[in-house]
């Protein structure tokens, strides 16, 4: 057996091994919070303060800048006002510069914990998940003082962490 097909054989016989003989999947280890509030008009009006104040702590090397947005929109059931957070996303360059752009709707789902870190001691760790079919989301850790010292954007298919310098 060469040593590629043993390798791949291995992580075959790691990623059936995460099913149990009774078909239930073994956890994985996730220390996400649990999004399991509804994003209400003081949790938006936090985040958007939050992350529109774009300050990041020393170790982060990314830009991200925010702006709330309101629109009549017209749908068959007929015109309503749809409220947002448009978060553009910049990791500037350790990845060739990769951009992020998404509209967070009040009304998605998050979750908060607070958490110990590296950078401020203790934090609070908010995700938010837009529920869309792409599965997008975004996850931040600020540290009570305005500044942000933990911040990943992702959806299914990818995730766009922010650097450490």
């Amino acid at each position: 057996m060469k040593p590629i097909q043993w390798i791949a054989s291995c992580c075959l016989l790691f990623s059936l091994n995460a099913y149990s003989h009774e078909g239930e999947i073994v956890p994985v280890i996730n220390d996400d919070p649990v999004t399991n509030q509804t994003l209400d008009r003081d949790m938006f009006d936090f985040v958007a303060k939050t992350l529109g104040s774009g300050k990041m702590a020393s170790h982060m090397a990314c830009s991200l800048k925010t702006r709330v947005g309101r629109e009549q929109r017209k749908f068959s059931s007929g015109s309503e006002w749809v409220e947002y957070l448009q978060v553009d996303f910049n990791s500037t360059g350790f990845d060739g510069g990769k951009r992020t752009s998404f509209k967070i709707p009040m009304g998605a789902r998050y979750g908060v914990k607070k958490t110990p870190n590296q950078w401020s001691a203790i934090g609070e760790d908010i995700k938010i998940e837009l529920g869309d079919s792409y599965g997008h989301w975004i996850r931040f850790a600020h540290d009570g003082q305005g500044r942000l010292v933990l911040l990943q954007l992702g959806n299914d298919l990818s995730v766009n962490p922010c650097a450490r310098r």
